[in-house]
């Protein structure tokens, strides 16, 4: 059946019209499609893009004009914009589930960041409790509360170089118990 056979057809009966264009056409739209989107897209989405096209030349069949080129060269035309619109839809879903992944894995890895420093926040408390009085409240004001060593003393009733020496013996202490743990920064 020749182009303007199909054309006249169209405006006829469309129903018949639109078989004998898909019988005659469609795989030429469909090696369109697919070299664009092969790779790319499934197999169902290349049949869905193919009948786009056809759907998309229904719609505007009427302003068909065989004297600026064939039906050929209309389809093609329409294959390739309807596979290029189908490729960036498809790229931007990508690049969408890919931030989304990246996104997840960030937020994991903070996740997991928190609950190490929770634990190490937990070992380095517990740690500090086991020093006993006074040494673990010296330790505490002197981290915690920013004090000197005379304001610490006032507080306890001791002398600011025994508070010192203490600081320090808790410090050792502290550093042994913590030896052979893995801390980061």
């Amino acid at each position: 059946m020749t182009q303007e056979e199909i054309l006249v057809l169209m405006k006829t009966d469309p129903e018949k019209g639109m078989l004998k264009l898909t019988e005659q056409y469609t795989a030429l739209v469909w090696k369109v499609v697919w070299g664009k989107l092969s790779g790319i897209c499934s197999s169902e989405d290349v049949e869905e893009t193919v009948s786009d096209v056809f759907l998309d030349f229904y719609r505007k069949h009427n302003g068909v004009d065989l004297l600026k080129g064939s039906l050929a060269s209309f389809l093609i035309t329409l294959a390739q914009r309807r596979a290029i619109d189908e490729f960036r839809r498809v790229m931007r879903q990508k690049n969408i589930e890919k931030a989304l992944n990246e996104k997840s894995a960030i937020v994991s890895l903070q996740t997991e960041n928190t609950v190490l420093k929770n634990e190490e926040r937990e070992f380095l408390l517990g740690s500090i409790l086991s020093l006993g009085e006074p040494d673990s409240t010296i330790i505490y004001r002197k981290f915690y509360y920013g004090e000197t060593y005379s304001e610490i003393g006032n507080r306890l009733g001791l002398s600011e170089n025994a508070v010192n020496k203490r600081f320090l013996k808790a410090i050792d202490k502290l550093s042994n118990m913590m030896k052979g743990e893995n801390f980061s920064d």
